[in-house]
């Protein structure tokens, strides 16, 4: 009612995939000639302790040893050897896509397309990811780009800090850029995982990331020997970004992976 727009309307629920979910889908509707500017975003509020409990059974949320007493901006630790959950939070965010041809005819300035996205679903497990889709959801996104793997210039992972979730991520790195995996950057280690907003945000951090040429940093970060890869640690870095790959991986098994270009 604010903005006035009557075209298509849809609200996709894809777990802590929905942000991107919600770009794609935005994405497919002017590709399809079906508008010309889409207002793609999620919200959640996720912090009601039916909910927190909830996770806290599944051990997915942050819990300190006994007797530790960790600050609470220590506790999201995406990747470390010492990773123990994720820190439930809340927001929301929003892109707002134009056709090319629009945004020209308007003398609107672009500095960041949707170059590529893909989505699976893993049928595999209720919460824990699954390899071979995970994999399979960032070649379908470098495919529709038109991209070949050493062509990204960084990624901005899903990492939720979780043991199962940041290896399988980390292997399907693995799969997809062998030994070059571009440097990494994991924003819920600041933000905490704001569930189906999260990857809307980020991806907005993604966007200012590239027109600024920095690359967001992960603190709390402490390498896992398990896992060995360029992680940009606490502070951001200077880096011109070419392609950035933004990684969504829901529970249920929703993944949707979508690639940043700069214009």
């Amino acid at each position: 009612m604010l903005t006035g727009a009557t075209g298509p309307i849809t609200a996709t629920i894809s777990a802590c995939a929905t942000g991107s979910t919600s770009m794609i889908i935005g994405a497919m509707f002017i590709e399809q000639g079906l508008c010309d500017v889409a207002i793609c975003g999620a919200v959640d509020f996720a912090l009601v302790p039916a909910i927190i409990a909830g996770f806290a059974t599944m051990n997915g949320t942050f819990y300190p040893k006994p007797g530790e007493n960790v600050p609470a901006q220590a506790a999201s630790r995406p990747f470390s050897r010492n990773r123990r959950g994720f820190v439930v939070s809340e927001g929301a965010g929003a892109v707002i896509l134009a056709a090319r041809e629009f945004a020209q005819s308007w003398g609107l300035r672009y500095q960041v397309a949707l170059a590529g996205w893909g989505m699976t679903s893993d049928a595999h497990h209720v919460v824990a990811p699954h390899l071979p889709t995970v994999t399979r959801c960032m070649e379908l996104s470098l495919a529709h780009a038109g991209i070949a793997p050493s062509a990204v210039s960084s990624i901005n992972a899903h990492a939720t800090s979780t043991q199962v979730g940041d290896k399988v991520e980390y292997d399907a790195l693995c799969a997809v850029f062998g030994k070059k995996i571009p440097p990494v950057t994991a924003n819920k280690s600041m933000m905490g995982h704001a569930m189906g907003a999260s990857s809307a945000i980020e991806t907005i951090f993604g966007v200012q990331g590239m027109i600024d040429g920095k690359i967001p940093p992960t603190i709390n970060y402490d390498p896992d020997p398990d896992m060995a890869f360029d992680c940009v640690r606490d502070n951001a870095r200077c880096l011109d970004q070419a392609y950035v790959l933004k990684n969504a991986f829901g529970f249920g098994g929703c993944n949707a992976c979508i690639v940043l270009q700069k214009c």
